[in-house]
């Protein structure tokens, strides 16, 4: 049995503060605030069904030297009132894009703000 103070462990935690660190700041920059910016949420299948099937590699550079590969979560949700809703296109209006009309893609409405990146489905 390893210990929590083991150099592997030492890494993993580092990590994953780095990681929950990231999320928080992506969280606050997508808080909706009082500056009157609205957002708005599309879904659509043939998007979801690329993003789980083929999850973006992003590299992370540790310690200057040593880098290494995380896998992007496939699912992204935003909260309406308190109900989270799966979303794959936020935009600042509600008009229909040329890319939602190619992707079939579902108009959500106006979201609240952003909750969450995740590895499963919520």
């Amino acid at each position: 049995m390893t210990s929590v103070s083991s150099p592997g462990n030492e890494d993993a935690l580092t990590l994953l503060e780095r990681v929950l660190e990231t999320q928080r700041q992506i969280a606050d920059s997508f808080t909706v605030k009082d500056s009157g910016v609205e957002y708005y949420g599309w879904f659509s299948e043939e998007v979801q069904m690329s993003r789980t099937s083929k999850p973006i590699d992003y590299k992370l550079r540790r310690d200057g030297l040593k880098t290494m590969t995380i896998k992007s979560p496939p699912y992204t949700y935003w909260l309406q009132g308190n109900k989270k809703v799966l979303v794959t296109d936020v935009t600042l209006t509600s008009e229909e894009m040329k890319r939602h009309s190619e992707s079939g893609a579902i108009f959500l409405g106006k979201l609240d703000k952003f909750c969450c990146r995740s590895y499963t489905k919520l």
